[in-house]
């Protein structure tokens, strides 16, 4: 006489390739890697025993039957997917709500129980028209920027249209590098290369960064506030610190508080390391000493400094040049003694 199926319990590796698949016929069950198990899993961070599994009627009157789940003899235990998730040591016993993983050592394990409702069939994925269409868009803004970029540092329209072949290719060539490294690694760690998924986010990044230098440097003639200028870098940091955990986070979908954590630290600790060994190296905290980029005047909202006023602070300037210069020639002396 054929049992009925109760269940099916399942078990995936961290990058959720299928690894083992067991009907449940009876209750209760074991997972571990024993062969006695009902549920075997080859991982060496599982104990030959590790859980029991069983369904109950709860005692009230509702009849609900629960999910408990006892950790046995295992110095790894067992934790529960959860929003906040949950370690459950050797001896815990907990109930195992629909739909939740459970992680043992490198392995994730799920339950699907026979009277839980099946989801609605799903259509078949269509051709990603929008999606083709905005990594379309990106790649063209971004060679519409380096081709405008180019155009503005030609000489002459002669010279611009030699280099427009190069220019292109040498774009195109680097995107789809950089895109098809990380495409390789999503590969290897996640079994999907997203490889056009990658081109946006460095897409994206490029025009990123192009608007913060943008508005930072108009900032800065608009309102004479050099220091948007000087300090222009940092926010392109941030931005290619964003990029990065786009990146990262396409790779390793499940670690992304990890890595916006790590990311996060990278930056609080890259950011003033970099900014002391500006100091260190020119006594100031940017390599910029003016601002390179002009503006129509029509653009400015500061008004003019008084020819007074910019004698004044030229005069200060020159006081500072001064006694730089004085204290370079004191520095070669000591080195020639």
């Amino acid at each position: 006489m054929m049992m009925p199926t109760l269940g099916l319990i399942e078990a995936f590796d961290h990058h959720g390739a299928l690894l083992a698949r067991a009907p449940i016929t009876r209750w209760p069950i074991t997972v571990g890697r024993a062969l006695d198990c009902d549920l075997v899993l080859d991982d060496p961070f599982v104990a030959p025993q590790h859980l029991r599994i069983d369904r109950t009627v709860d005692s009230d009157s509702s009849g609900t039957r629960t999910v408990h789940v006892e950790v046995l003899e295992t110095r790894n235990g067992a934790r529960l997917q959860r929003k906040k998730s949950k370690h459950h040591g050797q001896g815990d016993r907990f109930d195992w709500p629909d739909g939740v993983p459970i992680d043992l050592g490198h392995t994730h394990v799920t339950l699907r129980l026979a009277d839980t409702p099946i989801a609605q069939e799903q259509a078949l994925p269509q051709f990603p028209w929008r999606r083709v269409g905005a990594t379309a868009a990106l790649v063209a803004m971004v060679l519409a920027g380096a081709l405008v970029s180019s155009w503005l540092e030609s000489r002459d329209t002669s010279q611009y249209l030699k280099a427009l072949p190069s220019v292109v290719l040498m774009l195109l060539a680097m995107l789809s590098a950089w895109s098809g490294l990380w495409a390789v690694a999503n590969k290897m760690f996640a079994g999907h290369l997203q490889f056009w998924r990658h081109v946006r986010i460095a897409c994206a990044a490029a025009l990123a960064v192009d608007a913060v230098h943008l508005v930072a440097n108009l900032t800065a003639f608009a309102f004479s506030l050099e220091v948007f200028s000087q300090f222009a870098n940092v926010l392109v940091m941030l931005v290619l610190a964003g990029a990065l955990y786009a990146h990262l986070a396409t790779v390793l979908p499940r670690r992304r508080v990890g890595l916006a954590w790590t990311v996060a630290a990278v930056v609080a600790l890259g950011v003033p390391s970099w900014l002391g060994a500006q100091w260190l190296n020119t006594m100031r905290l940017s390599k910029s000493m003016y601002m390179s980029s002009l503006f129509p005047p029509s653009l400015r909202v500061a008004p003019a400094v008084p020819v007074e006023q910019f004698l004044q602070e030229t005069e200060s300037l020159r006081g500072k040049l001064d006694r730089r210069l004085r204290d370079d020639g004191q520095a070669d002396e000591g080195d020639d003694e």
